[in-house]
């Protein structure tokens, strides 16, 4: 997975997202290197939610992210959707992140929060990304409840779908560092990009 981002197209600058600062020194603070990792993923904090994150919401964002276990996975038989409902810390933090300390929008949409968010707690948050959404028939609002169904649940005789992930990703070197979601967020990805490439 290595490479010069230099000489790279776009799409292929993502790697870059998983090899910056892993394992996470600071899984529990915001920190300038999550704000770049992101932009590897062809978004962009804006520069007034990148500066509060960093300074005056850090202690807040702090604070919730150390009510959420660093490497507790989605994956896990003792993740309990109890961690994903909405009197959680995962969806206090969501909540912070997508508003100001006014309580209003400020750029932070659900595309942009759960890539920080997944840069956080990789083993445990997916990417909310569009083209994932269309390839999965998913919305906003069940994504992650989705997510946590296949990785935890057996369907009509199948196993859950960590299985295949753990599989997929033991067949490939430069995965082996990768996050479970991590690895099926990137198929998924590059799946729905060469369809509509060939559309």
């Amino acid at each position: 997975m290595n490479g010069d981002p230099e000489s790279e197209t776009l799409p292929f600058v993502g790697r870059h997202f998983d090899e910056l600062s892993i394992p996470d020194e600071n899984p529990n603070e915001i920190t300038a290197s999550d704000i770049v990792a992101v932009s590897f993923l062809s978004v962009s904090i804006p520069p007034a939610a990148a500066w509060a994150l960093l300074h005056s919401r850090k202690n807040k964002l702090t604070e919730i992210l150390s009510e959420i276990t660093p490497d507790l996975a989605i994956d896990d038989p003792n993740c309990d959707y109890g961690v994903f409902d909405e009197n959680s810390s995962l969806q206090q933090l969501w909540t912070t992140l997508r508003r100001n300390a006014s309580g209003d929008r400020w750029g932070m949409g659900p595309v942009l929060t759960s890539k920080l968010m997944a840069r956080k707690r990789p083993h445990l948050v997916p990417i909310q990304d569009s083209i994932v959404l269309a390839e999965l028939h998913a919305t906003d609002r069940d994504f992650w409840r989705m997510w946590w169904q296949a990785m935890q649940l057996t369907d009509s005789g199948h196993r859950p779908v960590r299985h295949y992930a753990r599989k997929l990703r033991d067949s490939v070197p430069a995965a082996h560092e990768l996050s479970l979601l991590r690895v099926l967020d990137i198929v998924i990805w590059m799946n729905g990009k060469a369809r509509r490439a060939t559309a």
